[in-house]
C-alpha cells in the first residue's frame, strides 16, 4: 500500500500512542511524570463544542500555492492562472452547497506583488519579503473577492502568524472567530501575515504547514495541498521514467525526505518535503490529508467521495481523532518544540501505559528549554508524542546527572527549607561517612 522513498523521517505518533502527553515533575521523588491528558469521546466523533459552533457538515481546509495560482506566460514570464483559480472557487462553492464547510488557505501574496510590481524576479534583501507581500494580498483578496461574489459566495481574510497558535488564549481566540465566520456561511481566506513578519521570529515557513495546523485547530475532517504533481510518487517523476504512484499512505514511517525536491516554483517557498511533514500534523491529530493536483480541483472533490484516484490519500491515525478531541491536546500538537527527550524501551512502555517516567528512563535532553515549553518524545529514532515541561532543559540535565551517582540529591529540598550542610555534597560522593 506504501512505498518508500529515501531518506528517513520520523512520525508524530504511532497508531498505538492515541494521546499526547504532559510533563510534570515530582519534587520528593526526582521523576518525571506523564499524565495522559484524556479526552472523553463524544458521538460522532467530534467534541460538542465543534456540534455546538456548527450545525452539521464536515470541515474540509484546502490549501493553494503559488504554483496553482500562476502560470507561464507565453514570453517565460508569470501570469495569474484564472483557469485554476476559476475551477477552485466553483468546487468550494460546491462543497458548500452540500453542506459542508470550507476554509481556503492560499499562498501567492509575495508572487502577487512581483506581479503588481512589474518584477521578472523575485527580488531579495531586509524587509523586501514583507514589502511585497504588502503589495501582493491585496491584490490577491481582490481576485478572490470578484470570483466568489460571481456566484454568491462571501469571503474573509484572516492573516495570522506563528504566535497566534504558540498562546492558548490567542489558539481558542483564532478558532472562535474561524467558526464564527463558517456559521455565518463566510469562506476564510487564511495566509500567514508576511507582510509583518521578521526574519529572526519563528514563523510557520510554508503554507502547507499553516494549513495543516488550521486544519488541527478546527477539529476538520480533511486537509488537502494542492501542488503541481498528480500523486506522492516512488521517486520524482520528472527525473525517474520508473516512478509509480502512491494512492494511500497508512504509515509515515515508511515515507522518506531525503531526495524529495523543494518548491518547482521560483515564487514559492514550499515542496513535496514541507507536504509530508504537513501530512504527519495532520494525521497524528485525527485529520486526513489528501494531494491533489491543483489544476485539477475537482480531484478533491473525488478523494472527499472515495475514490483513490483523486490523489495521495494519507490516512488519518485510528484513535487519534478522539485523543485529540481536547483542545489541550489540539494546542499542544501545533506547539514547535524547542527541544526533545530521548526514552529508552522502558520509557517508552511507561507512555504506552500512562505509567510514571523516571529519570533513569531519559537516555538524553536536547536543545534548550523553560518551563511549559514544548518537547519532542523519541524512542529508537522516531517522535512517539509531543509534551509540555513543567522543568526546564537545565534542571533536566541536572537531575539525569544525579540519577547516575546512584543517590537522590536533596541538595534543593535542604535549600528550600533553609538548611545548608557544608559536606553534604562530599558525602554523596563518598567523602564523609
Amino acid at each position: 500500500k506504501t512505498c518508500p522513498v529515501s531518506g528517513s523521517v520520523a512520525i508524530l505518533a504511532q497508531a498505538k500512542l492515541e494521546n499526547l502527553y504532559r510533563v510534570d515533575s515530582s519534587r520528593s521523588s526526582h521523576y518525571f511524570v506523564l499524565t495522559a491528558i484524556r479526552a472523553m469521546s463524544q458521538p460522532g466523533g467530534k467534541t460538542s463544542a465543534r456540534q455546538d459552533a456548527l450545525a452539521g457538515g464536515k470541515i474540509h481546509v484546502i490549501k493553494v500555492g503559488t504554483s496553482t495560482l500562476l502560470t507561464n506566460d507565453e514570453v517565460g514570464g508569470q501570469q495569474v492562472s484564472l483557469s485554476n483559480i476559476s475551477r477552485l472557487v466553483e468546487l468550494i462553492a460546491s462543497l458548500r452547497k452540500s453542506g459542508d464547510h470550507v476554509v481556503l488557505v492560499s499562498s501567492g501574496a509575495v508572487g502577487m506583488g512581483c506581479l503588481k510590481l512589474g518584477l521578472s524576479q523575485r527580488p531579495t534583501g531586509p524587509g523586501v519579503k514583507q514589502a511585497l507581500a504588502a503589495a501582493g494580498q491585496s491584490r490577491l483578496m481582490r481576485l478572490y473577492e470578484d470570483l466568489f461574489a460571481v456566484i454568491g459566495v462571501n469571503v474573509a481574510q484572516l492573516l495570522i502568524s506563528r504566535d497566534d497558535f504558540s498562546d492558548k488564549a490567542r489558539f481558542l481566540a483564532v478558532r472562535n472567530t474561524f467558526w464564527a465566520l463558517l456559521r455565518l456561511g463566510v469562506v476564510p481566506i487564511v495566509n500567514e501575515n508576511d507582510s509583518l513578519s521578521a526574519e529572526n521570529v519563528a514563523n510557520f515557513g510554508d503554507n502547507d504547514t499553516m494549513a495543516a495546523m488550521t486544519a488541527v485547530l478546527l477539529q476538520a475532517d480533511w486537509v488537502f495541498l494542492a501542488t503541481d504533481v498528480d500523486f506522492l510518487y516512488t521517486a520524482n517523476p520528472k527525473e525517474d521514467p520508473n516512478a509509480t504512484p502512491i494512492y494511500a499512505v497508512e504509515d509515515l514511517s515508511q515515507l522518506k525526505l531525503e531526495g524529495l525536491e523543494a518548491s518547482s516554483s521560483q515564487w514559492g517557498t514550499g515542496g513535496m518535503a514541507t507536504k509530508i511533514i504537513a501530512a504527519r500534523i495532520a494525521v497524528c491529530a485525527g485529520v486526513h490529508c489528501g494531494l491533489v493536483n491543483g489544476e485539477v480541483p475537482e480531484r478533491i472533490g473525488q478523494m472527499i467521495r472515495g475514490r483513490k484516484e483523486g490523489g495521495t490519500h494519507f490516512v488519518a491515525l485510528k484513535g487519534c481523532a478522539s485523543a485529540a478531541q481536547d483542545d489541550h491536546n489540539r494546542w499542544i500538537i501545533t506547539l514547535p518544540p524547542s527541544g526533545s527527550l530521548t526514552l529508552d524501551r522502558d520509557g517508552y512502555n511507561a507512555v504506552l501505559t500512562h505509567h510514571k517516567i523516571r529519570t533513569g528512563m531519559l537516555l538524553k535532553c536536547s536543545g534548550e528549554f523553560c518551563h511549559d515549553e514544548a518537547v519532542a518524545l523519541f524512542f529508537d529514532g522516531k517522535e512517539i508524542a509531543r509534551a509540555l515541561v513543567r522543568m526546564s532543559s537545565a534542571a533536566i540535565t541536572e537531575e539525569m546527572k544525579s540519577s547516575s551517582v546512584g543517590l537522590q540529591d536533596f541538595t534543593r529540598e535542604l535549600q528550600a527549607a533553609g538548611i545548608y550542610l557544608d559536606g553534604y555534597g562530599s558525602w554523596r560522593k563518598g567523602g564523609h561517612k
